[in-house]
């Protein structure tokens, strides 16, 4: 019986520097993401889902928007009509239009808080945070709901430099028995961060003093 060896292929040393080093760059984005999203918290988003994607689903949706449009043409205060194009144009990320449908919305239908949520919302991703705080502000004055001060703690906190702002309204949604219990833990875990962070603030600043 004869020993034999395998013999390996020269190009598989090299294969595996290859596959090692694509792992390697897909960790550090991964971090890299994973570091951002911790760094520049997202606001709530009630209710929507992902956009539908499939062809058929595709040009079902054109038909959709093609209607709507020809409501608005027709109407153009049908808070409605307004309103459906608004939560399109979100969902497909065209938030400039989203916002110009919202606003309609918001002008058409003053009183009813969807709009102003969403309004709120594509202002944000486009990182106007002054704005969309406005928005909120606006809303929670006809329906203060919890999600929408979830979103004004964010804004204010990490956006606006107005952190005694923020945690206000993250306190708010703690008292509120009408939050959500994972909204709440949320707002909980924001709270604790801005009360590690000031913790960790103050020795720092007692060394400073020292050395001066």
């Amino acid at each position: 019986m004869t020993n034999s060896t395998l013999t390996m292929n020269p190009l598989d040393g090299g294969r595996k520097l290859v596959l090692l080093a694509v792992c390697v760059g897909l960790a550090a984005m991964l971090g890299a993401s994973f570091l951002y999203r911790l760094s520049n918290p997202s606001l709530v988003q009630q209710g929507r889902g992902p956009a539908a994607q499939e062809e058929g689903e595709h040009a079902g949706e054109m038909e959709m928007v093609s209607a709507l449009m020809q409501k608005v043409q027709q109407n153009p205060t049908d808070a409605g009509a307004l309103f459906a194009l608004g939560q399109h144009f979100l969902d497909h990320a065209d938030w400039a239009r989203a916002e110009g449908f919202l606003a309609r919305a918001v002008v058409a239908a003053p009183a009813d808080p969807q709009p102003l949520y969403m309004l709120g919302i594509a202002q944000y991703q486009q990182q106007s945070f002054d704005k969309a705080a406005e928005t909120f502000e606006r809303l929670i004055e006809i329906d203060p709901q919890p999600a929408a001060r979830y979103n004004l703690g964010i804004l204010y906190r990490h956006y606006l430099k107005a952190e005694d702002k923020g945690n206000a309204h993250l306190k708010a949604v703690l008292d509120d028995p009408k939050a959500p219990e994972d909204l709440k833990a949320q707002a909980r875990q924001e709270l604790e961060s801005a009360t590690h962070g000031s913790a960790q603030a103050a020795p720092e600043t007692k060394q400073q003093d020292k050395k001066q």
